[in-house]
């Protein structure tokens, strides 16, 4: 038979790692808000191309580009529990890809290198879909946690 003493280990065991998902759920909501904000604007901007210069499109991606750096690094600075780790290394990886396209489509620009800049913007939605996917595997994974 366990100990009391054992008994309440455990239990505290336990409500550490539930404190410790809660956590991470929270920061981690409050870290995509940012991302998800700047990559809407990247998809906006690229939308609305049609009549405006090359310089301008180029200026509003290189600060968008720039932004989505530093919203990214709250993102990747939490640590996921255990349950969570695989889709969340999936999503940091598929964000640290969309960071590099951003790069290389604003420096191909700047370049004045179009068809780069076509290829680098494919990436970029082709990493950011990957990137939702991933994310609502977190989502999912961190709504089972708490059931």
């Amino acid at each position: 038979m366990a100990s009391a003493a054992t008994i309440l280990c455990l239990i505290a065991v336990a409500a550490c790692g539930n404190d410790a998902t809660a956590q991470f759920k929270a920061g981690y909501a409050a870290a995509r808000v940012p991302v998800n904000r700047t990559l809407l604007e990247v998809a906006k901007a690229v939308r609305r191309t049609p009549g405006r210069t090359a310089a301008q499109i180029t200026r509003r991606l290189g600060v968008l580009s720039a932004r989505f750096g530093t919203d990214l690094a709250p993102l990747l600075a939490l640590r996921p529990p255990a349950r969570v780790a695989t889709a969340f290394t999936t999503l940091t990886s598929s964000m640290r890809r969309v960071e590099v396209d951003l790069r290389e489509t604003y420096g191909a620009l700047r370049a004045g290198n179009l068809s780069v800049a076509q290829l680098a913007l494919e990436s970029v939605r082709s990493d950011a879909a990957a990137a939702a996917d991933a994310g609502a595997a977190v989502n999912q994974k961190l709504a089972r946690a708490h059931r």
